[in-house]
């Protein structure tokens, strides 16, 4: 016969298999508990290392920052004054206005430059690391802005040959106009119609520079295409009348008029020498005059050349 178990022994068992379980649970428990308290323990002591290295270094290096923001402040603020008196001192000594701004930039960027370095060795940082690492940084830099640098030798080409100077009206890179200043990147023209344009310093000292201010006198020459069938000795007579009837018009050398002949017209060119800063007006007043002589002596109306 199959022996049954009574509930007392049932009862028994489960009891035993519920302290167990309650055992494995407290266990569990108990390591979890342990654990976690060590990983906040952990957590503590890296926050409390970190707070005392912060403290540290703000200890250490806190008094040697705020000493070289001033420092900075101060040296910024002493270049910006010296490069003021600096100017004033050229612009006294009338040294050429295109040259000043130049001059101007290139002190102030040294001198900053040095501030810089300065500043660095009161933080403490090692000048021998610091300066391989600027000099990879420059090389870096050069090769990325190679352009950028060539436009500052060119400034410095023109500001040492001087091909103009301020004030000067020239020609260059298919643009024209008077030269307001040379900057250490750019030189900077203003346009008759009072635009203002940059030339980089780079191509426009390798290129070609006209520059109409640089000498005292200057040729003037009007061009006037008629048809043939017209007294050209005469009209050339007349026209040298109205050109040297201005006293701006220089006597030496001679103004001329010259008669150019091709198989479907004539040219007369006139050749009158003026002073420089005469040119222009000169240019318009003549080719007025000669234009309104030959409308009234109904000569065939003339396309007059600049």
């Amino acid at each position: 016969m199959l022996q049954t178990e009574t509930p007392s022994a049932a009862a028994e068992k489960l009891a035993e298999h519920a302290d167990k379980v309650a055992t494995n649970v407290e266990s569990v428990t108990t390591a979890a508990t342990q654990s976690t308290v060590e990983t906040v323990k952990q957590s503590i002591d890296m926050i409390q290392q970190l707070q005392q290295k912060g403290i540290n270094l703000l200890l250490d290096y806190g008094p040697k920052i705020i000493v070289a923001i001033l420092l900075l402040w101060l040296g910024f603020k002493l270049t910006n004054f010296l490069c003021k008196r600096i100017k004033k001192i050229m612009v006294r000594r009338e040294v050429d206005s295109s040259l000043v701004p130049f001059i101007i930039q290139v002190i102030s960027i040294v001198l900053k430059i040095l501030i810089i370095l300065s500043v660095i060795s009161v933080i403490g940082i090692p000048m021998t690391s610091f300066i391989a690492l600027l000099g990879a940084m420059g090389l870096a830099i050069g090769m990325a802005f190679s352009g950028t640098l060539s436009n500052i030798a060119g400034g410095v080409v023109l500001l040492v040959l001087r091909p103009f100077k301020s004030g000067d009206y020239i020609s260059a890179q298919g643009t024209e106009g008077t030269v307001k200043s040379v900057q250490i990147f750019t030189t900077v023209l203003i346009t008759p119609d009072n635009k203002t344009i940059s030339i980089p310093n780079g191509p426009l000292s390798s290129g070609t520079i006209t520059n109409f201010s640089l000498l005292e006198t200057r040729r003037l020459d009007i061009n006037i295409k008629l048809a043939h069938g017209v007294n050209a000795s005469l009209i050339a007579n007349d026209i040298l009348n109205i050109i040297n009837q201005d006293q701006r018009v220089l006597r030496e050398p001679e103004p001329v008029v010259l008669t150019q002949i091709t198989e479907s017209s004539l040219t007369l060119s006139s050749r009158v020498w003026v002073k420089t800063e005469d040119y222009w007006d000169l240019h318009t007043i003549l080719s007025k005059n000669i234009y309104q002589y030959l409308f009234d002596n109904k000569i065939d109306v003339p396309i007059v050349k600049m």
